[in-house]
């Protein structure tokens, strides 16, 4: 199995490219397009803008990085791992006048569940995302691709273990919240006020049952009867979206 992390589609690449330049960093290694997407002129014209160099490949060769069924566009790059993710310690060394918000992944399995997060986390002002390295999907090619690139425009942290970053953090004075359905904190009546962690569980199995032990709340979206529940990136986006509302607007 390859060890690279694969960049593919149009919008993850223009997001990349303006990363590379926000940040004055190379992120993409080597870009790979095909010839018939050179002769699109919309994509040399940000390839030219952003002075990015390519290599001409074929849909066979693409495809033989990045799978057959992927939808690629004629477009693939190689990322430079280290580029794309950031320490806890750099997060935490910035203070903000303002409540931060940081959102915790715990072992989400589901690619397009954690690129929808990544969406909202940046739509709705979250300081970073923080990601285990066991039992969670990394950040691969389809998180990159379902999050349209938005994970450039976002600290990604890799984290040992949920439970020991989540005591660290409540002695950064962080407030702990878990999204669970059965939780007695009701999301409406909940006032955002300090720096917050959004804790979101496994799709199938929700919170670890020692992590929902460290949450200060067990939060929870009251939903119709109709419905049994909401889908993870779902619970996350109206989550955010209400510490938002309190602490953007």
């Amino acid at each position: 199995m390859s060890s690279h992390t694969y960049l593919y589609g149009k919008n993850p690449l223009k997001e990349a490219l303006l990363a590379q330049r926000r940040e004055a960093r190379q992120i993409i290694d080597v870009l790979y397009i095909t010839k018939r997407e050179l002769d699109n002129p919309d994509t040399m014209s940000l390839l030219q803008t952003y002075n990015q160099p390519y290599t001409l490949s074929t849909i066979h060769e693409i495809e033989s990085m990045v799978g057959k069924d992927t939808v690629h566009q004629g477009i693939c790059a190689t990322l430079i791992p280290d580029t794309l993710y950031t320490s806890l310690e750099k997060i935490l060394g910035k203070k903000s006048a303002s409540p931060r918000l940081l959102v915790v992944l715990d072992e989400l399995e589901d690619p397009h569940n954690v690129g929808a997060i990544i969406r909202s986390a940046v739509s709705f002002g979250a300081s970073a995302i923080l990601m285990p390295t066991h039992g969670q999907v990394a950040l691969t090619g389809s998180v990159i691709k379902s999050a349209s690139g938005m994970n450039f425009s976002i600290p990604i942290i890799k984290i040992g273990n949920v439970n020991t970053t989540l005591e660290k953090l409540k002695k950064d004075s962080f407030w702990i919240y878990g999204l669970t359905g059965t939780g007695e904190t009701n999301l409406h009546t909940t006032k955002f006020d300090t720096d917050t962690v959004i804790v979101i569980g496994n799709e199938g199995r929700g919170l670890q049952k020692m992590t929902e032990e460290l949450c200060d709340f067990r939060l929870s979206i009251p939903i119709s009867k109709r419905a049994e529940s909401l889908n993870a990136s779902n619970a996350v986006a109206i989550t955010l979206y209400e510490w938002y509302k309190q602490n953007k607007y």
